[in-house]
């Protein structure tokens, strides 16, 4: 029973601590909104019907006028949502490097709490699996604002870190 336990109380653990650090992200770093860019949507184009009363030349001076304004509130629009995604690729960036750090953390913490403390397994478990989600997610989200030679290079220093500490715990406890 005891076992079972462990092994509730650890995922519980994990999931809270994921869920905690992702929470004290958005709350003390929080990401761009769209809506707080005041990005005015362009409106459908009209199509111009022009009544009988006036010129052909004038019914084009009028569709030439509504088809300009539409193209200006067209790129309006649309240099706003670049302004938006440019900083939400720094975010992202930057969301890849907490996660990363934090989860590294909690890694190190899981592996010092059960060398130091085997008999808080759930607490050391709970710890490394949020470590290794927020290094997971971190990746995920990041993936697109961040170069491939810095995510190759903390993925591999992650995996020497994560496969030292594997190999430590074996060795210590494989008796």
């Amino acid at each position: 029973m005891a076992k079972i336990m462990n092994v509730v109380f650890g995922i519980g653990i994990a999931i809270i601590l994921f869920i905690v650090v992702l929470l004290g992200i958005n709350v003390f770093y929080p990401g761009p909104n769209f809506e707080d860019y005041n990005c005015t949507e362009p409106k459908p184009i009209e199509i111009q019907v022009c009544s009988p009363d006036i010129t052909v030349s004038q019914c084009y001076t009028l569709v030439a006028g509504k088809q300009l304004n539409e193209t200006f509130w067209q790129e309006k629009f649309d240099e706003c949502q670049k302004r938006f995604e440019a900083d939400d690729k720094v975010y992202a960036r930057n969301f890849f490097y907490i996660t990363n750090i934090v989860g590294v953390l909690f890694v190190t913490t899981g592996f010092l709490l059960f060398l130091y403390l085997a008999s808080m397994i759930n607490l050391s478990v709970g710890a490394a699996s949020s470590g290794l989600a927020l290094v997971f997610f971190g990746f995920i989200r990041g993936w697109q604002a961040t170069s491939d030679k810095l995510k190759f290079i903390l993925g591999l220093i992650i995996s020497i870190i994560i496969i030292a500490y594997s190999v430590v715990i074996n060795k210590k406890y494989s008796k």
